[in-house]
């Protein structure tokens, strides 16, 4: 990264050639930057030298793969029990409410054209949502099935 920025730097200085060029001094209070004061510069281009960091195992790309797989949930193919679907967004978000209070897995709203699905739950194995959906039946949605489709996995 800091060789990217100093290959940078250096064209940034090779493009303005003989242009009248301004140093900015900037102070760094906790994360804020205050810029203070603006002066010329009187360095020459022949003064300016650069050195090669040495490269670090992870590149720029991993680290920032490194960062989203930590914030973001792992999505993956799997199953989920739909319990209803809806042509009006109120409507599903109104049961959704409902049913978020009666079952104990996470309910979903997914819009898939033309209708608003309610799917229930996050499960890797087909059998594992079988299981559950007589749990769903019991509880008073005697239409619900088994969908495969794409679940968060914690």
């Amino acid at each position: 990264m800091k060789y990217f920025i100093t290959v940078l730097l250096f064209i940034l200085l090779l493009s303005f050639g003989c242009a009248k060029r301004q140093a900015v001094t900037e102070t760094v209070i906790g994360e804020d930057i205050l810029f203070e004061e603006i002066k010329e510069d009187t360095t020459e281009i022949s003064e300016i030298t650069f050195t090669e960091e040495p490269e670090e195992d992870i590149s720029i790309f991993e680290e920032e793969e490194l960062e989203l797989s930590a914030t973001e949930p792992k999505k993956m193919l799997g199953y989920r029990v739909q319990i209803s679907a809806f042509k009006n967004k109120t409507a599903a978000d109104q049961e959704a409410s409902r049913a978020k209070l009666i079952l104990d897995k996470y309910v979903y709203v997914e819009y898939i054209m033309p209708y608003y699905k309610l799917r229930v739950g996050n499960f890797l194995t087909k059998s594992d949502a079988i299981s559950y959906i007589n749990q769903v039946v019991n509880k008073g949605y005697k239409g619900a099935f088994i969908v495969e489709t794409t679940i968060i996995v914690e």
